[in-house]
């Protein structure tokens, strides 16, 4: 078993009209074999030519136990339950020159579910220096390399195992501790949630959900109602439409132009929606486009008194 870059051979030569697109098939047998991917990597880095390993058959069959120098008519009563059918095995074992450039690299492998089954009709094939392709052969069988963990006592199992250890824990290093991945803030990120909005979304719906997303627009009221310039407020709900107004013009005293959702913020969430909108329809007009888009500013009459009792 050696590396080689062409199997096959063929194909040297100019491109031309006659073998541009020529194909050269073959019917031989091949079997379709998966790697690991540390043993394919260390076969594909391997200079042509390197011997790669061996591949040893090993033949299957049934074994009996001993019963020599017992009688015939003995043999046939203690032979019956002791024969055991052992399947027929194909293990490659790296070659020790290359094993010894791969100290991480197990040493030990062995075919395993081997199958007549293949996803559909597969064939090898190389294109060629001259534009034509060769087809190697149909995929009669597939199999999977896996290594083959030790169980005796002798020294190529136990190396075998060291190896196989070692080739583990370098791939969790290299996938944790050695990791290469790292955040980097951003200027532009998107705020993380508060701990009331996880809290809330956690809860899901039903009565603990409403009360908890109650609880996270008052305290998401109280972080906003400091950059309104509205001192920290808090108390029971603002009932009653007189009450509503009152604390309406205190906030546009502060400011000209307020959102709803400002408003209910800067009363510590106080203001219920719903009244007051319909308040504003009263008192504030409604900015439909502009720099102010989507945003209430009080009416003139009512700017007038407001400014008359901010200097009586």
């Amino acid at each position: 078993m050696s590396s080689s870059s062409n199997p096959s051979g063929a194909g040297a030569g100019a491109v031309s009209g006659q073998t541009y697109g020529a194909i050269n098939a073959s019917t031989t047998d091949h079997w379709m074999i998966r790697l690991p991917n540390r043993l394919a990597s260390a076969w594909e880095d391997a200079p042509e030519g390197t011997v790669l390993g061996t591949l040893t058959f090993t033949k299957g069959g049934t074994t009996h136990g001993n019963s020599a120098g017992q009688p015939t008519a003995k043999r046939q009563k203690t032979n019956a339950p002791s024969s055991a059918p052992s399947s027929s095995k194909i293990s490659i074992t790296l070659d020790p020159a290359l094993a010894e450039s791969q100290l991480d690299l197990p040493v030990n492998y062995s075919l395993e579910a081997m199958s007549k089954k293949t996803n559909g009709t597969l064939h090898p094939f190389t294109r060629n220096a001259n534009g034509g392709v060769s087809i190697h052969g149909l995929v009669s069988r597939t199999a999977s390399v896996q290594v083959t963990n030790g169980s005796g006592s002798n020294n190529a199992n136990a190396s075998s195992d060291a190896r196989y250890r070692n080739l583990l824990k370098n791939r969790l290093l290299d996938t944790s501790v050695n990791s290469k991945r790292f955040v980097q803030p951003h200027a532009d990120a998107a705020p993380q949630a508060s701990k009331a909005a996880t809290f809330a979304a956690s809860l899901g719906t039903g009565f603990g959900g409403s009360v908890a997303q109650f609880g996270k627009k008052v305290l998401d009221a109280k972080e906003r109602q400091k950059g309104f310039g509205v001192e920290e407020v808090s108390g029971p709900p603002i009932t009653g439409a007189d009450n509503v107004r009152s604390k309406l013009f205190e906030l546009f005293s502060k400011r000209v132009f307020w959102s709803v959702k400002d408003l209910i913020m800067a009363s510590g969430g106080r203001l219920p929606e719903k009244e007051t909108r319909e308040i504003l329809r009263d008192i504030a007009d409604y900015h439909r486009q502009g720099e102010h888009r989507n945003m209430w500013e009080l009416k003139g009459e009512f700017k007038s008194s407001i400014a008359a009792d901010s200097n009586s």
